[in-house]
């Protein structure tokens, strides 16, 4: 086997087998499985403390505001940390496929724990907004990362699995998030929102620097063919001329890999929707994520340490999809394509239509529920069919990204985290005018339709590939010139 088919020119035409270290896929499987625990913790850490902060607004605004006002400030202080995931993965993931994933990933972790530092000991609301934008810039890398690391050890085909168990952090962190700030706002000053956050971090940084390798392949073949080159040609002059033709080249390299998300998004629209689609389902997701807790102290008279409890229906939701979307996702791609369907990426779209109105249905019971004062179960109940829809979707879209674009996967899942922090930063915005507007039954009505109409994109596009045949292909082809 060689190289050429990763996408790497430095890495084209030298053969794996006679390489002196193990292919990344050819590690034990007891090794493979302790790093996708470690990057799922960075993941669940990053959802975690997005919604740690929310139950401490009124904390915050009468630390700041003592005479009353600055309401939209406040709830912005918690959205805009959701914002700087737009930035980040655009700026350090697809850096990844060029330099590696363990260097860029202790560049976020130290980034992010002097940030958040910074977010505890802020003077004033404004500072505290900065410094929540610029801790959201870094701490939405991992999103786009830890991906890019299964699928460095998992072929096509096999990460269906693990990419299941990773994003386990991606449910359970906005599902504990908002539990763990009730407790902290309960018990303690705000500001211990981020002093906890930061030895969270600080946990992370320890698996990120002493355990997790290099997992990109084009990027150990490069650095071993560097090493290669220094010991033939004598050391100094060969790291003098490496030195001049990296700063010769470093801007256009930083402009080709900031570019490749936007190349994935813009170039080829089979990806552009899918992009579309998780951009609007996320922001529906974070209209519920964003408002529930207030929803139900509201509504149901729960105190503040006690509210977060309204998201374990959504929790238990995303970890039962955790169990069975996998399998299920699998199913329907061999079933549309055979053996090798789940090979091939648009084998994936079915799953995505078909598991779509299981979330309208869970957010009309919801909604309903809400407005005819039900049981304060039944809300949560509702809600556990939606978790399952949302983490069946996030996980099949980034498996479906994965897919199409096999080179350069950071990248992709760059581009995926983009679009959903667009989505999930805006459209809550919108959630409590239009509950004031229409109330809690008819509000959630117009997002279990939204929910349901954005499910026709991934059921046109099938429409098509059937149609098409081999002509329709949603593999993207990449690659970065010398």
């Amino acid at each position: 086997m060689k190289t050429d088919d990763i996408g790497s020119p430095d890495a084209a035409g030298v053969e794996i087998e006679r390489l002196p270290f193990v292919c990344p896929e050819s590690w034990p499987s007891w090794r493979k499985w302790v790093y996708i625990a470690l990057v799922s913790y960075c993941d669940c850490l990053t959802f975690l403390v997005s919604m740690m902060l929310a139950p401490s607004v009124p904390q915050v605004l009468a630390t700041f505001r003592p005479g009353g006002g600055g309401k939209p400030l406040g709830s912005f202080s918690v959205t805009v940390y959701i914002l700087g995931f737009c930035i980040g993965p655009l700026l350090l993931a697809p850096l990844t496929d060029i330099y590696g994933r363990t260097r860029l990933y202790r560049v976020y972790i130290v980034g992010y724990i002097i940030l958040t530092v910074a977010c505890g000991l802020s003077p004033s609301l404004e500072t505290l907004i900065v410094f929540r934008f610029f801790a959201g810039c870094f701490g939405g890398a991992p999103m786009a990362i830890g991906g890019a690391v299964i699928a460095d050890m998992y072929p096509p085909g096999e990460r269906m699995r693990p990419m299941a168990c990773y994003s386990a952090g991606t449910m359970l962190g906005p599902t504990l998030g908002p539990v763990l700030g009730g407790i902290i706002t309960g018990g303690l000053d705000w500001r211990w929102v981020f002093w906890i956050a930061s030895i969270l971090a600080g946990i992370a940084a320890l698996g990120l620097f002493f355990v997790l390798p290099e997992s990109h392949l084009p990027t150990l073949i490069r650095r071993h063919t560097r090493t290669s080159v220094t010991a033939r040609q004598g050391g100094f002059e060969s790291q003098t001329q490496e030195s001049v033709h990296a700063e010769a080249f470093v801007t256009a390299v930083l402009t080709r890999a900031i570019s490749l998300p936007g190349r994935i998004a813009f170039f080829h629209v089979p990806c552009a929707l899918i992009l579309v689609l998780i951009c609007v389902f996320n922001g529906l997701t974070n209209m519920i994520l964003s408002s529930l807790g207030s929803v139900y102290q509201t509504a149901y008279g729960f105190p503040t340490t006690t509210a977060g409890l309204s998201y374990l229906g959504i929790g238990l939701g995303g970890l039962t999809a955790l169990a069975f979307a996998r399998q299920m996702t699998r199913s329907v791609a061999v079933k549309f394509g055979g053996k090798t369907g789940a090979e091939r990426p648009e084998n994936a779209l079915p799953f995505l239509f078909i598991v779509g109105p299981l979330g309208s249905a869970g957010l009309l019971w919801y909604g309903w529920s809400l407005e005819e004062r039900l049981h304060w179960i039944m809300p949560i109940i509702g809600l556990f069919f939606f978790g399952f829809t949302y983490l069946s979707i996030r996980l099949a879209t980034q498996i479906i990204l994965v897919e199409a674009v096999p080179n350069f996967s950071a990248s992709a899942l760059a581009a995926h985290t983009v679009a959903s922090s667009i989505g999930g930063a805006f459209l809550p915005l919108g959630t409590f005018p239009l509950y004031e507007l229409v109330g809690y039954g008819w509000g959630n009505t117009v997002v279990a339709a939204t929910n349901l109409a954005v499910c026709l994109i991934p059921l046109a596009m099938f429409a098509i590939a059937r149609q098409q045949g081999s002509k329709w292909s949603m593999e993207v082809s990449l690659w970065i010139a010398e």
